[in-house]
């Protein structure tokens, strides 16, 4: 999983598909990638990324939860109207494509 850490802000790169079968690689991933670098704010970068079922969700969530300053970045539509669907889209920070 790519990543890049730049002025204080961690952006990881998400591509494919995040789902139940991905989902928990991705976490051990990210989880990996945020112990290894410190920063002050976090970015998910969903450019290449054009599927995330209820398990990749509650990554997203998690995410939230631990890190408040997360945003949602490069975010396509179809992935935002999931999110705009389950209410979320007024609770993440979220930057459209």
């Amino acid at each position: 999983m790519k990543h890049v850490l730049e002025n204080e802000k961690l952006t990881i790169y998400l591509e494919g598909e995040l789902n139940s079968f991905t989902a928990e690689q991705a976490e051990n991933d990210i989880e990996q990638i945020v112990k290894e670098n410190k920063f002050q704010s976090l970015d998910i970068d969903f450019k290449d990324l054009y599927y995330i079922s209820s398990a990749g969700i509650r990554i997203i969530i998690r995410l939230k939860q631990r890190y408040d300053d997360t945003s949602l970045v490069n975010v396509p539509d179809e992935i935002f109207k999931i999110f705009d669907m389950v209410g979320l889209s007024n609770v993440l920070t979220i930057k459209r494509l």
